[in-house]
């Protein structure tokens, strides 16, 4: 008697033509944190994009946090030939590898990391806006991150317990891509179809809408133009051509904003980006799987 044909299926998934992918896969899990029991403060010094000071090795480097990418970086051996982009379609890296020198973030020592080598024209956006590195969400899941706004800090800290508990707390639930990107599903108005957003600290613009849904725009968004949204610092790049405020979004059935501002475009996939995030401190955790939006101005959705 044969092999049950799922399990051929589960053969040909693991050893056949996904190899390259389930060996990323694991890449991206590894990570190990020294003194992840302490918290810590990082000072944000870019008046937009939430970027720090950290020790690269011998090197005090600028790195950008972005939730919406994994972590780059020039000091990575190769082991994983596979390409990663951003939502025009940039390639922003051809390999994964191990990071050669220990990153020290505040009082943590990470070693063991995963990094994607950046391309040339990676190298030129990060140059752009002075960073040498992305901080991002493959080395983000062995920790908690707070995000403080008004303050201009990022706190590290080993669990959400400081965080979740917090006056006008509500908590977001999120999948994750393969590069450990936290993703949620946002509905326009009363629209039957959602948006996948890659949740993204380093994209500075509000909603970008992947190309599927800027084609049906009219569907489900009212008349409220804008002109001129170019929202090119950082990586993503999403160069939105037209433009709209938004009547209302509901986020994972929770959360409604109003009156955002949404880009159209021909992106891969969708981003929820600073113009939201920056509303209220946020705070994520990869191990619960769950974003917490902290502020009064919050609203449940009634749809």
């Amino acid at each position: 008697m044969g092999a049950p044909k799922g399990f051929l299926a589960a053969l040909f998934f693991l050893f056949g033509c996904s190899t390259d992918h389930e060996q990323l896969y694991q890449l991206m899990r590894k990570g190990k944190v020294e003194n992840n029991h302490l918290c810590d403060t990082l000072y944000l010094v870019d008046s937009i994009l939430p970027i720090v000071t950290l020790q690269h090795g011998k090197q005090r480097q600028k790195w950008l946090i972005d939730t919406g990418l994994p972590c780059l970086s020039p000091a990575v051996k190769p082991q994983v030939h596979l390409p990663l982009m951003n939502a025009e379609g940039d390639t922003l890296a051809n390999s994964f590898g191990q990071v050669q020198a220990p990153l020290i973030v505040g009082k943590r020592v990470i070693t063991d990391l995963t990094a994607g080598l950046p391309s040339a024209s990676a190298n030129r956006m990060m140059d752009s806006i002075g960073v040498q590195g992305i901080l991002g969400a493959n080395l983000m899941q062995h920790s908690t991150w707070h995000f403080d706004w008004k303050r201009r800090i990022v706190i590290i800290a080993p669990s959400t317990d400081q965080f979740e508990k917090q006056p006008s707390s509500v908590a977001i639930s999120f999948n994750r891509t393969i590069h450990r990107v936290p993703k949620c599903q946002v509905k326009f108005n009363r629209f039957p179809y959602q948006l996948v957003g890659y949740i993204s600290t380093g994209f500075a613009g509000g909603v970008l809408l992947d190309e599927e849904f800027s084609g049906n725009y009219t569907s489900f968004m009212y008349e409220y133009p804008l002109q001129g949204l170019h929202w090119q610092k950082g990586l993503h790049q999403a160069k939105a051509l037209r433009g709209r405020l938004t009547d209302s979004i509901c986020i994972e059935g929770s959360i409604r904003y109003d009156r955002l501002p949404v880009g159209l475009s021909q992106s891969k996939y969708g981003l929820l980006g600073l113009a939201l995030l920056q509303r209220q401190n946020i705070t994520l955790d990869w191990k619960k799987r769950k974003m917490w939006l902290h502020g009064s101005n919050l609203h449940g959705c009634d749809w």
